[in-house]
């Protein structure tokens, strides 16, 4: 086994035998990227998803406009991947950059399938993971409609402080939906209130 530890991560939420983990690994690559490349890039097949085992990595869509929004950071133990176009068979549009050096273990869609007829911990597993992803964005459109932009950022911190240091200020904004100077000027607020 290469990756016990990611091993125990997913036994933790749903039971999988080790040979089965042992049949996933066979199948997956290892895959080093430098900061700023790209994991996925809009327009490419939707046809493969990674773990972050190292690294930060920025899920981003570009409008029509040039404008960048930021749709999700994924860190160490989460999956990346156009998840949205690879259910739908479409080519993604979304790019997967890496913020920092990084280290992923890919998968293929069709080797996911294969491994899903094979044994039923995978349709189980990937049950979790769905579930897991609709409660996120879920949670995001309702932080949209319910809060301020300063009361996203306080959630967004509380939520995520393993990325303090590792996001650029630009994409947390781009993330929260405001501009960088909005940003700015909440973060300077917040230190008056403190200090």
């Amino acid at each position: 086994m290469r990756f016990p530890k990611l091993y125990e991560r997913l036994t933790a939420q749903v039971p999988l035998p080790s040979e089965e983990w042992e049949k996933a690994e066979a199948l997956a690559s290892e895959r080093v990227l430098a900061k700023r490349e790209l994991f996925v890039r809009p327009g490419e097949p939707a046809d493969r998803f990674a773990v972050v085992l190292q690294g930060v990595f920025r899920a981003v869509r570009v409008s029509a406009r040039g404008v960048e929004s930021v749709k999700a950071f994924r860190a160490e133990g989460e999956l990346i991947g156009a998840y949205a176009e690879m259910l739908q068979r479409q080519p993604s549009m979304t790019a997967i950059e890496a913020l920092e050096p990084g280290r992923v273990l890919v998968f293929q869609t069709r080797d996911l399938h294969a491994l899903e007829q094979g044994h039923v911990c995978w349709e189980r597993l990937a049950r979790r993971v769905a579930e897991h992803h609709f409660i996120l964005k879920e949670r995001r459109e309702q932080e949209f409609l319910d809060l301020t932009a300063e009361e996203r950022l306080v959630r967004f911190w509380e939520e995520h402080p393993h990325l303090k240091g590792r996001v650029p200020q630009r994409d947390v904004a781009a993330y929260l939906g405001i501009t960088e100077e909005a940003l700015s000027r909440i973060m300077s607020r917040r230190r008056k209130r403190k200090g």
